[in-house]
């Protein structure tokens, strides 16, 4: 593990995500933005559109993880339910914003924005995230950032603030061989044992002409990794490496 990391919690909120009517691709763009970013994802969840499941999963993963991101529920219809629930995780009450309400009424227009109005109505205390090229706010309550489901307007949401979540980076070197898994797998041990703050990742591959393992060193402290890189090319016959990136 590299200390130093934030710790992320990603809550996926929706039955359509369960029954597989849609695909979740949210948690795997916020899952390489936030690694990209610095940070480390520690946990997913995809729960369904129930009030108590959504309250608990936020509150536990509040208390567990330095950040949280929640995806979905966020509309103006009877399975919208983040809000309230979130609300209820840590303790506030649902009051109606008046900032909220006057977005909702540029965006919509006066006469249509009254279906959409109940979307004001969000936990006491919530932070609204304006930015320019945004038409809503990014809503934030305590540690847990509430974005909505559809993935366009993730995305440009998540961009619009992305700076609030970069902090140092981790560096990566990757080897490429054609010995076997397991044929590595005591010096890759070593190397995660010995050489603090490194994680060694090892991922085979079977549809490959060229190699059979991709091996990869990353860490926030770039000496560790170019120690094990250095450490695993002296250790393995150099006709087995097929090439080395980082």
């Amino acid at each position: 593990m590299n200390p130093g990391a934030t710790r992320y919690g990603i809550v996926v909120i929706g039955n359509e995500v369960l029954s597989g009517k849609v695909e979740d691709i949210n948690s795997t763009f916020l899952m390489k933005e936030l690694h990209a970013l610095g940070g480390r994802v520690e946990r997913v969840a995809i729960i369904p559109d129930v009030a108590n499941d959504i309250a608990e999963t936020v509150k536990a993963f509040s208390r567990r993880f330095d950040v949280v991101l929640t995806s979905g529920g966020v509309g103006p219809t009877h399975d919208d339910l983040t809000f309230p629930s979130v609300a209820r995780a840590f303790d506030r009450p649902m009051v109606f914003n008046p900032r909220m309400a006057e977005a909702i009424k540029d965006f919509f227009g006066e006469e249509r924005a009254q279906v959409y109005l109940a979307m004001a109505t969000l936990p006491e205390g919530i932070e609204l995230i304006f930015t320019d090229g945004l038409l809503f706010p990014v809503t934030k309550l305590e540690n847990v950032f509430i974005f909505p489901g559809d993935p366009t307007v993730l995305r440009k949401k998540f961009r619009a603030i992305r700076d609030r979540f970069a902090e140092a980076p981790f560096h990566l070197a990757r080897v490429f061989t054609t010995l076997e898994e397991g044929d590595l797998a005591p010096l890759l041990r070593s190397l995660q044992e010995e050489i603090p703050h490194l994680e060694v990742g090892s991922y085979p591959v079977y549809d490959n002409p060229d190699y059979k393992v991709q091996v990869t060193l990353e860490s926030k402290d770039a000496h560790a990794v170019a120690e094990g890189r250095r450490r695993l090319l002296a250790a393995i016959p150099p006709e087995t490496v097929v090439s080395v990136e980082g």
